[in-house]
């Protein structure tokens, strides 16, 4: 049988407001986990997460349809100035500029 070598994890001070320290211990209770297995838990759920997000993402274009947009942007009529220029540089980062 194989040892498996003792991984030593270090520490991080976190100080929360006593409400929401209250209630970390709370969920940590109901979920028989410690209050740094719980939030260590949520750590690593955001930065699985977090990764996924920046990952490449690849778009196919139907062989019919012309293989780059073309055109400006329309904004919708219920959008934002703020969220039509989020997405029209996303559009431009996806497609290059049209």
């Amino acid at each position: 049988m194989k040892a498996q070598a003792k991984v030593s994890a270090s520490g991080i001070t976190i100080r929360f407001p006593p409400a929401l320290r209250d209630h970390v211990m709370t969920v940590a209770k109901h979920e028989h986990r410690s209050a740094a297995a719980y939030i260590e838990q949520l750590v690593e759920r955001d930065l699985r997460e977090r990764e996924e997000a920046e990952r490449l993402v690849t778009v196919y274009v139907a062989p019919e349809l012309p293989s780059r947009p073309t055109g400006p942007v329309a904004q919708e009529d219920d959008e934002t100035a703020e969220r039509f220029a989020h997405r029209e540089a996303t559009l431009d980062t996806l497609f290059g500029t049209r």
